[in-house]
C-alpha cells in the first residue's frame, strides 16, 4: 500500500484512513497536528531546555537545522522556496525544522510586500508570523 500524501510505502496493517485518504503514520500525525511555529508554550519549553543543557546558538540542533540556520544567516532574508531549493527539502521538512528554530528563537518569519521571508531572530523586528500564513 502507498500513502496518498507522500507516496511512501506503508507496511500492511499500518495504513490509516483520514478524510477519505489512506495515509502513513507520519502524514496522519501531520494532518492531525501540523507544525506550529508560533507557540508560546513550545518557545518557553525550548528555551528552558536549551538553557538547562547549556546550549547556545546552533548547539543541539540537527544537521538539517544547522544547515537551514547557516543558510539564512549567510543569505537572509530568504523565501521558503529559496530554502527548499537550496537544501533540497520539502515544504513539510521546512515547516517542521523552521518551527524548531523559531521555538529556539533562532529564526523568524515576516511578510513584506505580500511575500513571506525567513530571517535571523532579532528582537523588535518586523511583525512575526507563522511560516504558513499567506
Amino acid at each position: 500500500m502507498v500513502c496518498q500524501k507522500c507516496n511512501a510505502a506503508i507496511p500492511a496493517g499500518e495504513e490509516v484512513k483520514h478524510r477519505g485518504q489512506t495515509l502513513c503514520e507520519d502524514c496522519y500525525v501531520e494532518a492531525l497536528e501540523p507544525p506550529r511555529s508560533c507557540d508560546v508554550a513550545a518557545v518557553y519549553s525550548a528555551k528552558s531546555a536549551r538553557k538547562a543543557a547549556g546550549q547556545e546558538g546552533t548547539d543541539g540542533l540537527t544537521d538539517l537545522q544547522k544547515d537551514l540556520y547557516n543558510y539564512v544567516q549567510a543569505e537572509g532574508p530568504v523565501t521558503h522556496d529559496q530554502i527548499m531549493q537550496k537544501l533540497s527539502i520539502s515544504r513539510l521538512q521546512l515547516e517542521k525544522n523552521f518551527a524548531v528554530l523559531r521555538h529556539c528563537e533562532l529564526l523568524r518569519a515576516f511578510r513584506e510586500n505580500g511575500q513571506v521571508f525567513i530571517t535571523i531572530w532579532t528582537e523588535g523586528g518586523p511583525g512575526e508570523m507563522q511560516l504558513t500564513d499567506r
